[in-house]
């Protein structure tokens, strides 16, 4: 089954040609350039040149980047990069028998773009002696450097209610969980697939050994076996070992090791009767990862979710039907999951013992808009919510936008429950990004909403990786991936938040009531300070 993501976004463009010239502060030509795709002359010179290419990088920046007035605001001079790093970029293409390596390239445009504050932006650049690409997200030294310590002590620990599920958390013991996790299924999936495969393997070797050892007709088989329990066995070391917040890695080493053993052992597989079931690929891209609910003393509904992928799970059009596979059986749970903290809302609401509502959103970097309805949008109004203001460039110069328009998330359309009565709390940290600050920002701006944790990471204006749309208003990505020389996956909309209609980027959302991780009462008792003050914000009110 194969879901279109970007059509769920509703993204509806018509092309046009989009051209670039250069600004007035440098030389301009007389030809037009796109670089919003591959147009052979605008990328010419960077196919050529360290200094083309870093030309045709400034120059797309200069034209599409839809932030300069913000970046302003910094103090960053665009023309003074050029100035400063043309010179750099051209003693590169001066050097004599010494390459470029990739480490120094990356280097030098990672120093170059250290000021830009875009929180989501990469850019894709090839090294011209290497034949190989480098990926930089401007913010990662600025990252580093304002979020280190307390990036580290929350991508190191992440919490979990393992602790809140047994009477002795007392007041915090919760009285009703369910829960789904992706990479869960996978590895329950593959640790079985893997013992399967060690117990059919010593089967039938000590099958063929019972029967004389093996011979001409066998001993092709034997040895595979034998090399399949071997790797089968060291997979299944990995898995066990693995340290849990490392969680995503393991997924991502799992997808690509396992099903190449399952690729390689097919066949083996068969003839001795071990069934090697790889992993989906749907699997391995879910941007959901996991989804917690939980009922604390005094009906308080709790909903953790790691990534922002409900619509592909809950909106009838993009679900699976095949019941055979991992993606439906993950499926099924994550809409009983999201059920059972909706339902728990409405019956208790309409009881009028609803204590409030917490919507953790900690270490979730984003995914779909249109999750909106599924979570802050199934305790509003249905009709949709004017979150924010969008403005979109609308010309190749630097301050060239559009007119300003409000920009309306998705709210849940079905008859519900608008909790405008019980406090509503958001959980958040350094690492929640993008979607999942704009959930904190769903909440933030309510009446009866509250933050709870540390400031969000600043990665809100809505991108676009496809540079098609890059022809409609001079913005989105430029170039294309793997293809130019150069690519940016920059801002297509600029989000401009409350009243005074503000750029959050780099910034993010600052919370009503900071609370950092304690990581030693987690690591020790296992218990989560920042769930605990939440509780107890709302028993309060």
């Amino acid at each position: 089954m194969k879901r279109n993501i970007y059509s769920i976004l509703n993204f509806q463009f018509s092309i046009l040609l989009c051209v670039l010239v250069l600004s007035s502060c440098r030389p301009q030509g007389d030809e037009l350039l796109s670089y919003g795709q591959n147009d052979s002359q605008a990328f010419y010179e960077a196919e050529r040149s360290f200094a083309g290419e870093f030309k045709a990088f400034w120059t797309a920046m200069n034209e599409n980047y839809g932030i300069w007035d913000f970046e302003e605001s910094f103090g960053t001079n665009w023309d003074e990069v050029y100035a400063l790093y043309l010179p750099k970029f051209e003693e590169l293409d001066n050097r004599q028998g010494k390459k470029v390596t990739d480490a120094e390239l990356k280097a030098l445009y990672l120093e170059l773009t250290d000021t830009l504050h875009d929180g989501h932006m990469t850019l894709s650049i090839k090294n011209l002696h290497t034949g190989k690409y480098i990926s930089v997200s401007p913010n990662e030294n600025r990252v580093v450097r304002e979020r280190g310590t307390e990036m580290q002590d929350v991508i190191n620990n992440p919490t979990d209610l393992h602790t809140y599920l047994t009477p002795a958390a007392g007041t915090y013991a919760i009285k009703e969980y369910d829960g789904t996790n992706s990479t869960n299924i996978i590895v329950e999936l593959i640790d079985s697939t893997l013992n399967r495969a060690v117990r059919k393997a010593d089967e039938y070797i000590a099958a063929v050994d019972a029967a004389g050892g093996p011979n001409s007709t066998n001993d092709k088989l034997y040895a595979l076996a034998a090399d399949m329990k071997k790797d089968a066995n060291q997979l299944l070391n990995t898995i066990h070992n693995y340290p849990r917040s490392q969680i995503t890695y393991l997924k991502a080493f799992l997808y690509l090791n396992y099903n190449n053993f399952c690729e390689k052992y097919e066949s083996t597989g068969k003839l001795i009767g071990a069934n090697i079931v790889p992993v989906e690929t749907e699997m391995i891209s879910d941007q959901l990862g996991m989804l917690d609910y939980a009922l604390f003393d005094g009906n308080i509904a709790y909903l953790r979710i790691g990534g922002f992928a409900l619509t592909l799970y809950l909106y009838p059009e993009y679900q699976t039907h095949d019941t055979t596979t991992m993606a439906y059986a993950y499926q099924e749970s994550v809409k009983r999951v999201w059920k059972k903290w909706f339902d728990a809302i409405q019956v208790h609401h309409k009881a009028g013992d609803l204590g409030g509502i917490i919507i953790d959103v900690r270490n979730n970097g984003g995914g779909i808009v249109n999750d909106y309805q599924y979570v802050v949008g199934a305790l509003l109004p249905s009709g949709g919510w004017a979150s924010h203001t969008l403005r979109m460039k609308n010309g190749i110069g630097r301050l060239d936008y559009g007119p300003l328009t409000p920009f309306y998330v998705m709210t849940y359309e079905n008859e519900h429950e608008v909790i405008n009565d019980r406090p509503i709390v958001a959980l958040a940290n350094c690492v929640t990004i993008s979607m999942a600050e704009n959930t904190v920002w769903g909440v933030q701006s309510q009446p009866n909403g509250c933050f709870i944790g540390t400031r969000t990471y600043g990665g809100l204006s809505a991108l676009h990786p496809d540079p098609q749309y890059y022809n409609e208003n001079y913005s989105g990505a430029f170039g294309v991936k793997n293809v130019t020389p150069i690519y940016g996956y920059i801002p297509k909309y600029v989000c401009l938040f409350g009243e005074e209609q503000k750029i959050r980027e780099s910034i993010g959302f600052i919370p009503d009531i900071e609370c950092p991780l304690d990581v030693n009462l987690w690591q020790t008792q296992g218990r989560d300070n920042q769930l605990e003050k939440a509780v107890d914000y709302i028993r309060t009110k």
